[in-house]
């Protein structure tokens, strides 16, 4: 498949995806990722390292609500970028310590983007900051297990004003935990 083919294919899965009102896009990229050989593209969404993908809630806790912790803090995310700043990994060795004194508690890690993108890129990129966060917890020894991702894209910002400072504030990944501590 040429490159502009699969440009038109992501297009119009993309379109396929939002008029279907699935806002899980992580296995449609993982799809995407196993089928593009990259041939003078792009790279594809998504980690390509082999690393671990998005979660489904297990049964113990689907249809749970996860409730924000004030022990596991936000991180924060650079524009346009899924990539850890020295100060999140800073607070995510924190998060990650809290986590394993605390071993009876499953978290939703919830990545969020600012307004400024479409819909669709938003929520790719969301997912790929809440990979990113969910991959370093596990480097940080917490099981895979305990921790389930879910992209929120734009739809859930926590400054709803304008400008750069707000835009910060929204471009985040937080934490939710099911279970008792």
């Amino acid at each position: 498949m040429t490159c502009k083919a699969r440009v038109i294919a992501l297009l119009l899965s993309g379109c396929c995806l939002m008029f279907s009102g699935c806002r899980q896009t992580s296995s449609f990229f993982d799809r995407f990722k196993a089928n593009n050989n990259n041939a003078g593209c792009a790279p594809a969404l998504g980690p390509a390292d082999g690393s671990i993908e998005s979660s489904v809630l297990p049964e113990p806790i689907r249809g749970q609500s996860p409730q924000e912790s004030g022990d596991l803090k936000r991180v924060y995310f650079s524009f346009d970028s899924a990539s850890l700043l020295d100060q999140a990994r800073q607070q995510l060795d924190a998060n990650a310590a809290w986590m394993r004194a605390n071993p009876n508690v499953a978290v939703q890690i919830e990545g969020h983007c600012d307004t400024r993108g479409t819909a669709d890129y938003n929520y790719a990129l969301g997912q790929r900051r809440a990979d990113t966060v969910r991959n370093y917890l596990v480097q940080q020894g917490i099981s895979s297990d305990r921790l389930h991702t879910i992209s929120y894209g734009s739809e859930r910002p926590d400054d709803n004003g304008g400008g750069e400072m707000s835009w910060a504030r929204n471009r985040r990944v937080q934490f939710g935990v099911y279970g008792g501590r």
